[in-house]
């Protein structure tokens, strides 16, 4: 019902964006603006959580785009406290964290939930690392600014060598600061399909390569990055909502001192699944809430 009502909102052209959004091999992020938010705001939460029946409106959009792009909506069980919804805000708890609560640093590049299965690895006892997030603006600081990388720009100017140690098993990565559970696995950074898309995993505050050769593959991995992160670069505004495929671009944003006048940046983020194959429920009952 909802992405019947998304279809009549907006026109046919940006419907049918959102509907070939998941299968389109060649857009991996997509941004909607404009979109309706609520008129009666309540303050920013800076406690990180607000009940949903407070924004009812942005709630609903935000879960109607999923349905019509087909994407199943998910969360983890130690993360968010299992639920849908996040509030990206300079929550007080959490101001000196690199995460998306946190705002005082800078939130280093990354592919979010790195620690989990990639789409090209098997899921064992983990549910497997969203394959899509998205972002929907509440209220906007026009100081912050957030960039983007894609992957395949990345690789385009690494090496053949260096894309082969950046594929081995030889990074130790770290579950991030948003996660109740503290965890490391060893992983590489890429992987490859059987049609040579490659999926990544990178997370600039929690991977460290375990040989000499893995370190410097990271160099020059971060090195493109400085060097690309300015080509894709944004301010959200209220009503904006961006949709990415998570294993195949990357995301970051400044760091900056909150107002603390109940206005400051809001955003709300999902995450999303092709299907829910990939999710191992944490409770039957709760089949969209993934076990970590």
């Amino acid at each position: 019902w909802l992405s019947e009502q998304i279809k009549h909102t907006l026109s046919s052209e940006i419907t049918k964006k959102i509907k070939n959004f998941k299968s389109d091999k060649y857009t991996d992020a997509l941004i909607i603006r404009g979109l309706p938010i609520d008129i009666d705001l309540p303050s920013t939460p800076y406690n990180g959580y607000i009940s949903s029946d407070k924004l009812p409106l942005a709630n609903a959009i935000h879960i109607g785009i999923y349905a019509l792009a087909d994407i199943e909506p998910i969360s983890y069980t130690s993360e968010n406290d299992g639920l849908l919804f996040r509030h990206v805000v300079p929550a007080c708890d959490n101001r000196h964290e690199k995460s998306s609560q946190g705002s005082t640093h800078t939130f280093g590049m990354h592919v979010d939930n790195p620690d989990l299965p990639l789409i090209t690895e098997p899921v064992v006892d983990k549910s497997g690392c969203p394959e899509f997030l998205s972002l929907m603006a509440i209220r906007s600081d026009l100081k912050v600014k957030s960039s983007l990388v894609f992957v395949d720009d990345i690789i385009q100017r690494l090496n053949l060598e260096t894309i082969n140690e950046l594929s081995k098993n030889q990074f130790v990565i770290s579950r991030p600061d948003s996660f109740k559970s503290k965890q490391k696995t060893i992983r590489p950074l890429l992987t490859f399909d059987e049609s040579n898309v490659v999926y990544c995993r990178y997370d600039k505050e929690n991977v460290t390569a375990m040989t000499p050769e893995g370190a410097a593959a990271l160099v020059m991995w971060q090195t493109q990055i400085e060097q690309l992160k300015l080509k894709f670069s944004m301010m959200y505004q209220p009503g904006d909502l961006l949709i990415i495929k998570n294993q195949r671009l990357m995301h970051c944003r400044e760091g900056f001192t909150p107002r603390d006048d109940s206005t400051d940046r809001w955003l709300i983020r999902l995450f999303g699944m092709s299907n829910r194959d990939r999710i191992i429920p944490e409770i039957d009952s709760m089949p969209h809430m993934g076990k970590d």
